[in-house]
């Protein structure tokens, strides 16, 4: 989806995206390469949020193939996937431990400095407001090593400085050759963009 000189990261072919067994997309081809920025866009219902499932393995494919070329990615949805009963620190631990990555409790702190929550690091996510919540998520992908980012609404309940904060951790992520996918409403406005209009399909 970006100059064809970059190396492909992940390649999706002739995937069949459903929901309850009616079909949203057909054949739905992709080549994400470093350092791309695709925003999949399109309104409720139209499948986005379902593909990046696909994408993340949440849902099988039942038709096509998603080929990561062994390169690591992490997800964050709409709902992060964090335990209300543990701190902000102990879910974000979980989150690389599960992922199979050894990251040190110091990257970790550094990764909850950057978005505002360090002072919070031994709150439970339950007492979180939703724009912490979302936050404490988007920290993980600073703590795991991972190519590729797939966010689905990432700007939901963020306000301007979180916005403006994840705008800088996509630039930075895409300079080091990393891409990032996302399922949104409203666009980045980053540069360098690819749009994957659902509606059009």
């Amino acid at each position: 989806m970006t100059d064809s000189s970059e190396p492909v990261l992940l390649t999706v072919a002739g995937l069949l995206v459903e929901v309850a067994e009616r079909p949203l997309l057909t054949d739905f081809n992709l080549k994400v390469e470093e350092s791309a920025l695709i925003e999949i866009k399109g309104p409720n219902g139209s499948g986005k949020t379902t593909l990046l499932r696909y994408l993340a393995g949440i849902r099988r494919a039942h038709k096509g193939s998603i080929d990561y070329r062994d390169h690591d990615f992490a997800y964050v949805g709409q709902k992060p996937g964090l335990n209300a009963s543990l701190t902000v620190f102990e879910n974000l631990k979980w989150l690389t431990r599960n992922a199979d990555q050894d990251i040190s409790d110091s990257n970790l702190l550094l990764a909850l400095s950057d978005l505002g929550l360090k002072s919070m690091r031994d709150t439970p996510v339950g007492a979180l407001s939703a724009g912490q919540v979302k936050r404490c998520g988007l920290a993980s992908l600073l703590a795991l090593n991972a190519k590729i980012w797939l966010l689905d609404e990432p700007l939901t309940s963020l306000d301007e400085a979180a916005i403006s904060w994840l705008k800088v951790a996509i630039t930075s992520h895409r300079a080091a050759r990393g891409a990032t996918i996302l399922a949104t409403h409203a666009g980045l406005g980053l540069p360098d963009t690819t749009t994957i209009d659902l509606n059009a399909s």
